[in-house]
């Protein structure tokens, strides 16, 4: 379809110039009167692409959230139901551009994330300009995102992995590791080291993943890590890596008192690919943790093991077990069986167990019956973005209507609002109240609704 896009005070594409007046008295900034022509000329010429961004632009401008989603509602619907995305990624851009200029930390760190994530390359310079903050977590953002484009860059990412302040320390580590690779291998050994925890789980976790060989002896010192989430990290990257002595690492790990390092320490077991290995797999089936009986259970391949483990886990006191039963039922069981499990479990009294059994019953052959267990999930504060987006993701009107509302629910928190903003993206939708949510009063539910509508608008 051909999109006719206002830009400041010109119409591309044939709009006939019937938005012309509407954009002059924008430009002039009297934006109730832009909204007013726009009405008016909308009256005769209901079909005017241009009109009706200048409506919605109008409204923007004045921040008036109420007559956004009006707007767009009525647009999309002359649309015949689609949505002009040339204008909504202009619109995400535009409110993303203000969020770099500003002087909160937190709105510049989530733009640039949003403009990574998006590839606006509208924005790459203003990103850029960011290397010079007053602040290294936004230094080390920006030369993350524009490593690539910028020569500055990799100094800046460089210098920000000495930085006194550790989430840009953090920051700068993730983002070399995914965009440098193997040819940061001695920095990212060099952070794996670092006195923040954070910094050092993230740097374990690229040397894993990038395979270093070279890091085996500082992978196995940081299974003693004091910090719980750097020792499981270190594990999972050891079991990718795949040393000789991935046996007896694995048992270091499985006599952790975190169930995360013990998990990992299934994976180094499974790593070993020897027979006394799988040995302790098949002991490690009948664990008295369910999780790990059953993680054991499908790294030696599932079967009779894995049932035993999985309905232990299904029947488990705790209500977190018996829905980690349904999370690995597919894995451990297979799909018809696995079918059969999440049909019992979905009358469990716990609600969020009757979620976990919904979704394999979602994604493995009884939708309507996932849809009613959702659907009752609406009415739960603390399920109703997830239920809404598992709704959503089965083109029910209850979930798209749901994340409509409550990104603008005045009632909710600011970092609620952001959440379902956040949602629409999760679930592949743009609804009126998300482009509404440019208009709110908290810059975090701006950016966050720019962030969501900046993904969605891409082509």
């Amino acid at each position: 379809m051909r999109r006719c896009v206002v830009f400041g005070c010109l119409a591309f594409m044939a709009c006939a110039n019937h938005a012309q007046q509407a954009v002059a008295l924008y430009e002039t900034g009297d934006y109730a009167g832009a909204a007013r022509a726009a009405e008016s000329g909308l009256a005769t010429h209901p079909g005017d692409e241009g009109l009706w961004q200048m409506r919605v632009r109008a409204a923007l401008a004045q921040g008036d959230a109420a007559g956004i989603a009006k707007a767009f509602a009525a647009y999309r619907a002359q649309l015949g139901g689609d949505d002009d995305k040339e204008l909504l990624r202009e619109l995400a851009i535009a409110t993303l551009g203000q969020a770099l200029a500003s002087p909160s930390v937190t709105l510049k760190l989530a733009a640039i994330d949003a403009v990574a994530a998006a590839e606006l390359q509208a924005l790459a310079e203003q990103v850029a300009e960011r290397m010079t903050d007053d602040d290294d977590r936004v230094v080390a953002a920006a030369a993350v995102a524009v490593l690539r484009g910028y020569p500055q860059a990799p100094q800046a990412a460089g210098e920000m992995l000495r930085s006194e302040d550790p989430e840009a320390r953090r920051i700068a580590v993730d983002g070399i590791g995914k965009k440098v690779g193997k040819l940061a291998l001695a920095d990212l050994e060099t952070a794996g080291a670092d006195p923040d925890a954070r910094v050092r789980r993230t740097a374990v976790r690229w040397l894993g993943q990038l395979k270093d060989t070279d890091a085996l002896e500082l992978l196995t010192r940081r299974l003693h890590d004091p910090d719980e989430a750097v020792r499981a990290a270190a594990a999972s990257a050891l079991a990718r890596i795949g040393p000789g002595n991935a046996m007896e690492l694995g048992k270091l790990a499985l006599h952790d008192r975190a169930l995360a390092v013990r998990l990992a320490g299934i994976e180094l077991l499974a790593a070993a690919h020897s027979a006394e290995a799988k040995a302790e797999l098949t002991a490690l089936a009948g664990d008295p943790d369910p999780i790990v009986a059953s993680e054991a259970a499908i790294a030696r391949g599932g079967g009779e093991l894995a049932a035993k483990a999985i309905e232990r886990a299904a029947s488990a006191n705790e209500w977190t077990i018996r829905a980690g039963a349904a999370n690995l039922a597919v894995r451990a069981l297979g799909r018809k069986p696995a079918l059969e499990l999440a049909r019992k479990l979905a009358a469990d009294p716990e609600l969020a167990v009757r979620l976990a059994a919904a979704r394999v019953l979602a994604h493995d052959g009884d939708r309507p019956a996932a849809a009613a267990i959702f659907a009752q999930a609406l009415q739960s504060p603390d399920h109703l973005i997830d239920a809404a987006i598992d709704l959503a993701a089965q083109d029910d009107e209850r979930g798209i209507q749901a994340l409509d509302t409550a990104v603008g629910d005045r009632a909710q928190s600011p970092q609620a609002r952001a959440a379902a903003a956040a949602a629409h993206r999760t679930a592949h939708r743009i609804t009126p109240g998300l482009v509404a949510a440019l208009a709110d009063d908290d810059g975090v539910v701006r950016v966050s609704a720019a962030a969501a509508l900046a993904m969605l608008s891409r082509h």
